[in-house]
């Protein structure tokens, strides 16, 4: 009986020495090594960007909250040797979300692949706390909350990878990546644990909206983006980011239902107007001499946009794909206008200007009564520990 306990002993461990190393390679497919580099430290930086981004309407006046969302991006055709000594390149999507109780806060969340010029491949994730200014005092401000970077390994960068960010009834927002058949969920982040975000309404926002009457001028918000962002402008034609299928996760009570969605209709902006909110901008400036394929421009994925270096700067306001499956037609989108934004002016201008020179002529003769700033602001630059779960 000894004897046969101990053959059905080395059986057993016979089978686990078989099956362990089958999981853990199936497991270790993707391997995220943590790391200190960050690269999105501050808003409205000179740093170059092009996106894409969600239209709802196409008057750009319509908005909803998701659960989540999500793109897949690649780094195809891209040589990260030619790339300027020290610089980096990333491709993935750039998303709002806002305050219940702060007057004039919003929240900046990225997402996103990042190849340097070393050619080493990195998952990087933050958030930003924006505040709006308001006159004729307060200037704008923003913090970052948070950011972590990851290395990534066992994949190359020409390999699709799904990002995702999504929330959950806690208030925790989820990371993951998915490439190569394996799922990966990177961490999970109680924003409401860090300063000054408790009352975050827990949801991202799609769609866009008209940044108010705030004088001299105003425009257009959009608030769920998906493009590419540099260190610098990298002027070389060995290198193009694929952004392909951005999606998002609707609310029940949205008039379009529930579940996950493509983005039907997308248009172009650049990095000088690429704006979250009144003041805060992706990147910050132009990517200029970057043009894109797209589904009228030679690739067959409708819901697909690639950038790439030739020189030539995409237009602002190019229509990189409208699809009418799920929308009724009172709401088909059109070719955006070029205005003075390169976005859609249409009567709101006029009434907009009409109330911005009634505040402006208030302000001269002291008859409006100006808002005063927020003053329980704290510094987010040394965050509390964030509760992870991963």
């Amino acid at each position: 009986m000894k004897i046969t306990c101990f053959y059905l002993v080395l059986i057993v461990f016979a089978l686990v020495a078989l099956i362990v190393p089958q999981c853990a390679r199936a497991s270790d497919g993707i391997q995220l090594t943590p790391v200190l580099t960050r690269h999105i430290v501050e808003l409205n930086s000179n740093q170059p960007y092009v996106a894409g981004y969600h239209v709802n309407t196409p008057n750009l006046l319509t908005r909803e909250t998701v659960h989540a969302t999500a793109v897949t991006v690649s780094f195809r055709s891209t040589d990260p040797s030619y790339f300027p000594s020290g610089s980096w390149l990333g491709g993935g999507m750039f998303v709002q979300a806002q305050d219940n109780k702060l007057k004039h806060v919003d929240y900046g969340f990225y997402m996103m692949l990042v190849l340097d010029s070393n050619g080493g491949f990195y998952v990087d994730l933050g958030l930003h706390q924006t505040r709006e200014s308001t006159a004729p005092l307060q200037m704008p401000t923003e913090e970052l909350v948070y950011a972590y970077t990851w290395r990534v390994s066992g994949i190359s960068h020409a390999t699709p990878v799904v990002l995702q960010a999504s929330w959950d009834s806690a208030g925790l927002v989820h990371y993951s990546l998915s490439a190569a058949g394996t799922n990966v969920s990177i961490t999970s982040i109680k924003v409401a644990d860090f300063p000054n975000c408790g009352s975050i309404i827990p949801q991202f926002y799609a769609g866009n909206y008209i940044a108010g009457t705030a004088f001299p001028f105003y425009h257009y918000v959009y608030y769920f983006q998906f493009g590419v962002v540099g260190s610098q402008a990298i002027a070389d034609s060995h290198w193009s980011v694929n952004l392909v299928e951005p999606r998002i996760l609707r609310n029940p009570d949205w008039h379009l239902g529930t579940g996950w969605h493509l983005v039907d209709t997308a248009w172009s902006t650049q990095g000088d107007i690429s704006y979250l909110d009144y003041d805060w901008k992706w990147g910050g400036r132009s990517f200029d001499g970057v043009s894109a394929q797209y589904h009228q421009k030679t690739l067959e994925n409708p819901y697909e946009a690639s950038f790439f270096y030739n020189g030539q700067t995409l237009p602002v306001g190019t229509v990189l794909w409208q699809r009418q499956t799920s929308k009724p037609d009172s709401v088909r989108a059109s070719q955006p206008a070029k205005g003075h934004f390169g976005q859609t002016f249409m009567t709101e201008k006029q009434g907009i200007l009409s109330v911005e020179i009634f505040v402006a002529v208030g302000i001269i003769v002291g008859k409006i009564s100006l808002r005063k700033p927020e003053t329980n602001t704290q510094n987010a630059k040394s965050p509390k520990k964030p509760r992870l779960t991963t």
